[in-house]
């Protein structure tokens, strides 16, 4: 199956009270709009091209590991012209709010399946409940005044109903990142980590934790840093961009940045390795 996929990152949000748009703002040590992204990437096929459409003169950020998006800047006021003409072209579009960073590869798929039988969208089952994704052929959903409300699309359901979650403002951000953070730490513990006390941790997407690691209360671990096998990361310890070698244990109350601890080795509590 041959599709396309469009990102609308469109909204103003003025509620969310800062300079940084909400597409670009940092989630679980990424960029809302990389997780979208990166879900649309990840489908079995993967889509045509990925475009995304964005006000902002500079286009939010995402990095080279998601190949084959494209963005294009589009001016206020102009946005339902904007987003008929990135969906216009024949073969199926799936249109999707770039503020919805928790939809799933697996219920893109779903969608996907659903524009067998003509236009879908996702939404929650309450009546009036927003659409935060449409399928079906293009020129379907370019017949809509806007392409993000198509007339008579059948409704889909997510298998989570946090997949729903849009991030429009500070709380509805930390919601989202309380949902990463049990989506992520679940990975993890099937590779074979343990997490005493998973609700209290913070875990970036792109950590690594080794099998038989036992990971404490209160422990952050940012950016691409790697925990190796059988290690022990004592409580509220910080680990930011580092690689700690299998066998290693933290005391607890460490702030190890950028550095890298050896094998087997012991840091004592309060003890801080690297850069600020």
């Amino acid at each position: 199956m041959s599709w396309t996929a469009v990102v609308a990152a469109l909204d103003a949000t003025e509620q969310f009270r800062s300079r940084v748009t909400v597409y670009s703002h940092p989630l679980a040590g990424r960029p809302i709009v990389w997780h979208v992204v990166s879900a649309l990437a990840a489908v079995a096929p993967p889509p045509r091209r990925i475009l995304v459409l964005h006000h902002d003169a500079a286009p939010p950020a995402v990095t080279s590991d998601v190949p084959g998006v494209e963005f294009r800047s589009v001016r206020r006021g102009d946005e339902a012209r904007a987003l008929r003409a990135a969906v216009t072209s024949p073969g199926v579009t799936l249109l999707v709010d770039g503020a919805c960073p928790l939809l799933s590869a697996t219920t893109h798929a779903r969608l996907l399946r659903a524009a067998d039988a003509g236009l879908a969208a996702l939404a929650g089952a309450e009546d009036h409940a927003p659409i935060i994704a449409a399928v079906g052929e293009g020129p379907a959903l370019a017949s809509a005044d806007d392409p993000r409300h198509p007339v008579g699309a059948a409704r889909v359901g997510p298998p989570e109903p946090d997949e729903l979650r849009r991030v429009v403002d500070r709380h509805s951000l930390a919601q989202a990142a309380a949902a990463m953070r049990d989506r992520v730490v679940r990975r993890h513990e099937r590779a074979g980590a343990t997490f005493l006390l998973p609700e209290t941790c913070l875990v970036d997407v792109d950590v690594e934790v080794g099998a038989d690691s036992v990971i404490y209360p209160g422990v952050v671990l940012e950016g691409a840093t790697k925990v190796g096998a059988e290690c022990v990361i004592g409580p509220y310890s910080r680990v930011v961009e580092s690689s700690v070698g299998r066998g290693a244990e933290l005391k607890g109350w460490n702030y190890v940045s950028r550095t890298s601890i050896r094998n087997h080795a012991v840091l004592e509590a309060y003890e801080r390795r690297g850069l600020d």
